[in-house]
């Protein structure tokens, strides 16, 4: 069973996506594999923000920041070429109209029920303004619920659980809705 955490701070604005940026990128780097299509990933916040300034939108939820916690099935064990595939596709869902980075990570594997339970996790950070017409993503439950079905398709476990929460307490709630 996957992970999809779905992370939201938007008390602290453009700080905050500085913060998840930086993150992601360089203080969290248990295994760097960074990447992007559409964002150079060394000057990721002064792009993020140069789209937020053309449009006028750089108050409200700077940034959608996730992350896809595999199941080790679905990587086939410690596969990071597999990871790396799947992140690359799970990325492209929205690369068309928003700009992304991501990063996979590997951690040991933990046990659960005696099997290894997860080995790599991807963080994804996304600007929440289109670069492409300046509209805002909002996260809707609609908007999460298909990208999670997306997620099914690409890592072919069906069964995901969907936590919310925020970097600054570092805790997730479990949605009770587990979709």
């Amino acid at each position: 069973m996957g992970i999809f955490k779905v992370i939201r701070n938007i008390d602290d604005g453009l700080q905050y996506m500085y913060n998840a940026l930086n993150y992601v990128l360089y203080v969290h780097t248990d295994y760097d594999k960074r990447y992007s299509f559409n964002t150079d990933i060394d000057n990721a916040y002064e792009q993020f923000l140069l789209v937020k300034k053309y449009f006028y939108k750089t108050s409200g939820n700077p940034a959608f920041h996730f992350i896809v916690v595999y199941d080790a099935k679905s990587t086939l064990g410690d596969n990071i070429e597999r990871a790396e595939y799947m992140s690359r596709i799970i990325a492209s869902y929205f690369s068309d109209k928003f700009q992304m980075i991501w990063c996979i990570h590997k951690k040991p594997c933990s046990k659960k029920c005696g099997s290894c339970a997860s080995v790599y996790h991807t963080h994804f950070v996304m600007n929440s303004v289109s670069y492409i017409d300046g509209k805002m993503f909002g996260g809707s439950y609609a908007e999460i619920y298909s990208f999670l079905e997306y997620i099914k398709k690409v890592t072919g476990d069906k069964s995901w659980v969907v936590k919310y929460g925020s970097d600054k307490d570092k805790h997730y709630d479990v949605d009770e809705n587990d979709v």
